[in-house]
């Protein structure tokens, strides 16, 4: 016979590793007259009441290492963009994509707090595209965007001198740091270069900016030198 709990481990209690429920795998402790007792012997984890974030995975998969919840390297729950969850996006994050209906302009963010506002938002439409970018490595680097309040356009660039000349001569778009990160190039791990149109012809100081896949953007652009719109180059890889 088992003891009190009868001393299993538990799933509902006990975390990976042990944790709360106090795993005490020795715990039967036959005596000698054939009945069971309590806590014959301490075994892992024994006594561990609390809830230990060293084994204690996101949302509690009670000892199963589930990919939903438990992150690379595990961060315990917290979504650190150099490990992100493996049973979210396996280290690539997912860029949601909206169209802003007022401007036309094609717009992206790998933030959820963000993703969920937007959603929200019914200037926004959302597109089903699968698009994701890379989480924080050596190999990648910072995209930052800039957003003009005036127009409500928004620009993105991975190159920072050019952020820095536009934060300091520029103090009328709202710079709002890091959006998420990307690849210089091919040689860095990219897969798909984006290249950057730039619409002169659209109203705001600024025009607008359309930022797509490098064959898609320069058939956009096409070889006008009258429409207004303007190749700019690769933005960024992704």
């Amino acid at each position: 016979m088992s003891g009190k709990n009868g001393s299993k481990d538990d799933p509902a209690l006990d975390d990976k590793g042990s944790g709360k429920g106090g795993n005490s795998s020795g715990g039967n402790g036959n005596s000698g007259n054939g009945s069971s007792g309590n806590g014959g012997g301490s075994g892992s984890g024994s006594g561990n009441s609390g809830d230990d974030p060293l084994n204690h995975d996101a949302g509690d998969d009670h000892g199963t290492d589930d990919p939903a919840t438990h992150d690379v390297g595990d961060d315990h729950g917290t979504d650190d963009p150099a490990t992100h969850d493996v049973g979210d996006d396996h280290g690539q994050h997912a860029l949601h994509v909206f169209v802003d209906r007022d401007t036309q302009q094609v717009v992206f963010t790998d933030d959820s707090v963000e993703r969920a506002r937007w959603d929200s938002d019914d200037s926004l439409l959302a597109l089903n595209l699968p698009v994701t970018v890379p989480a924080t490595s050596s190999q990648t680097e910072a995209v930052w965007r800039f957003h003009d309040p005036v127009s409500d356009i928004y620009f993105w660039t991975i190159d920072a001198t050019l952020k820095d000349d536009l934060r300091s001569s520029h103090p009328e778009l709202e710079f709002e740091g890091e959006a998420f990160q990307a690849y210089r190039g091919a040689e860095d791990g990219g897969q798909t270069a984006i290249g950057l149109v730039w619409d002169h012809g659209f109203d705001g100081a600024y025009g607008r900016f359309v930022y797509a896949p490098v064959d898609d953007a320069v058939a956009l652009a096409g070889v006008s030198t009258t429409d207004g719109l303007e190749y700019l180059g690769v933005a960024f890889w992704i």
